[in-house]
């Protein structure tokens, strides 16, 4: 039995892996409009819970603008 697994050829060699260089390149050659195209299919996925987010992320965003802005302000009136 051990003389099987000696006189047995050694598996193949698994392929390189793909260097940092070639997927930089592949991302770069990859469709500038993929990134857009993947956010709107996920945002549609989302379609029937628009009633409740859109209102819940403008409130987000209007409410994280007046914290900046008065941030902002106050800085200025210290300098």
């Amino acid at each position: 039995m051990l003389r099987k697994l000696i006189s047995r050829p050694l598996p193949e060699a698994p392929p390189e892996a793909p260097s940092l260089r070639s997927v930089a390149e592949q991302a770069l050659a990859a469709s500038p409009l993929a990134a857009v195209r993947t956010f709107w299919n996920s945002l549609r996925e989302f379609q029937d819970w628009w009633p409740v987010l859109i209102p819940l992320l403008l409130w987000i965003g209007w409410r994280t603008y007046q914290r900046e802005r008065a941030r902002v302000l106050a800085g200025a009136g210290e300098a």
